[in-house]
């Protein structure tokens, strides 16, 4: 399941670098990308999320990779609203983070 949702998040927001997602636990975050791997690590409270709130944190991290940047910015948004209209980019947002707080804590 997590490989369908990674090709449907990179179709979503059209990234066509090679990505390989891994899951093992995270001390301070639910999830991480490395640019120079081309990696997305998620913890493993992540796959206990509803399937479009998976696709999102997939989103998320993509984003990122392709906007280049670690930060929110106006570059990132542009990625993530090509796959979540801003609203419900920040509903889903809330939903995980509420979910997994305690990965955030």
């Amino acid at each position: 399941m997590l490989e369908e949702l990674l090709e449907q998040a990179k179709r979503l927001i059209d990234c066509h670098r090679e990505v390989k997602v891994k899951v093992r636990p995270l001390k301070t975050s639910i999830a991480r990308v490395s640019f120079r791997y081309g990696t997305i690590t998620l913890d493993p409270s992540v796959l206990k999320l509803e399937e479009e709130e998976i696709l999102y944190v997939l989103v998320h991290e993509l984003a990122h990779l392709k906007a280049e940047t670690t930060y929110h910015s106006s570059a990132f948004w542009m990625e993530v609203e090509k796959a979540f209209p801003r609203e419900r980019a920040k509903e889903l947002e809330d939903n995980v983070m509420m979910k997994l707080h305690r990965k955030m804590v």
